[in-house]
């Protein structure tokens, strides 16, 4: 997520969804195959921190 405004979960696989409203930003990822990892998806994390540097 984005700062600790941010608001969200992350769900099986690796989608992820969260809202920031100090920034008016909301983001949602799913896929149509599940990645393998408990920790966080690494394309998820991929996208948030381009998310992240856009703002």
């Amino acid at each position: 997520m984005l700062n600790g405004e941010s608001f969200g979960h992350s769900g099986a696989g690796g989608s992820l969804a969260f809202g920031d409203l100090d920034h008016q930003v909301g983001f949602g990822y799913v896929m149509n195959q599940m990645g393998n990892g408990v920790a966080g998806d690494p394309r998820a994390k991929a996208l948030v921190e381009a998310v992240r540097s856009c703002l």
